[in-house]
């Protein structure tokens, strides 16, 4: 299905991402506390405390080792800059030791928040790091119902780092489809047709078997964006299976309400 551009929803709901990123840059690089430090330097101060800061011993060593530079007025500016960034100063100033020097963090860590909630983003916790995605109705639910060590990457295959990276996609689906194995017979009874098509996409696609050098010709020939849509469809089929399997219960439940209350009334459907 092609929903509206993401760029038309943006400007009808008139939020101006360059505009949202002036602010935010001002705040982190820019604007100083009484004592003259910005939230930049609050946050370098701090730095060797971060506990992803992994060998770097300085953020400005962190920077380069991870290519981190962010313009004023970037000329080459859009929505994927604007998350970078976000998800850069977000996870610096994402502490409390900055009160020791009057450097308050929380004003900023709420701005960021209000600007992804704005741009239809969410925030994805992993560990001591939080990234932020696109919002997804069906990822959000399936994420509340399936096994904890699978919730986050049901949310992370929407992050935008994940655009064209056909590996990392695979290991999710792989993780997805060794889950629905599992329910594999209860699928068969709720949806034979999904269920069909699920364990297609995900056996003939070069995700759980390798499809290219056995019986692959089809799967060969397709350019890296064709197959990463299927991968992509293969995953929304995934959400709908675990949505499916979670309906059953609810059926059940509905069913013996309806039998309670056509007992007591005249209740119709």
């Amino acid at each position: 299905m092609t929903g509206i551009p993401f760029s038309q929803v943006l400007k009808n709901a008139h939020v101006d991402i360059r505009k949202e990123y002036d602010r935010l840059y001002q705040m982190f690089y820019i604007l100083k506390n009484q004592k003259g430090i910005t939230l930049r330097m609050c946050c370098a101060i701090f730095f060797m405390q971060r506990p992803f800061r992994g060998t770097c011993i300085s953020l400005d060593d962190f920077d380069n080792t991870y290519g981190y530079y962010f313009e004023k007025s970037p000329e080459n500016f859009d929505i994927k800059y604007l998350i970078s960034f976000c998800q850069y100063s977000y996870n610096l100033a994402n502490f409390e030791e900055s009160k020791v020097i009057g450097c308050s963090t929380r004003s900023y860590l709420l701005q960021v928040e209000r600007v992804i909630e704005a741009i239809g983003y969410m925030a994805n916790k992993q560990g001591n790091v939080t990234d932020f995605v696109p919002k997804d109705q069906a990822a959000i639910s399936v994420a509340e119902i399936i096994d904890p060590n699978l919730s986050y990457k049901v949310i992370e295959y929407n992050h935008h780092s994940m655009k064209g990276d056909l590996e990392r996609k695979k290991a999710i689906l792989i993780a997805l489809g060794g889950k629905l194995e599992a329910k594999r017979s209860e699928l068969e009874n709720i949806d034979k047709t999904l269920r069909s098509d699920v364990f297609f996409l995900l056996n003939c696609m070069n995700i759980r078997h390798n499809n290219v050098e056995t019986d692959g010709k089809f799967v060969t020939n397709m350019n890296n964006e064709e197959l990463e849509t299927w991968y992509d469809e293969t995953y929304q089929l995934c959400l709908l299976a675990f949505l499916e399997l979670d309906n059953v219960e609810r059926k059940v439940r509905i069913k013996e309400l309806k039998e309670k209350i056509r007992n007591r009334c005249s209740c119709r459907e």
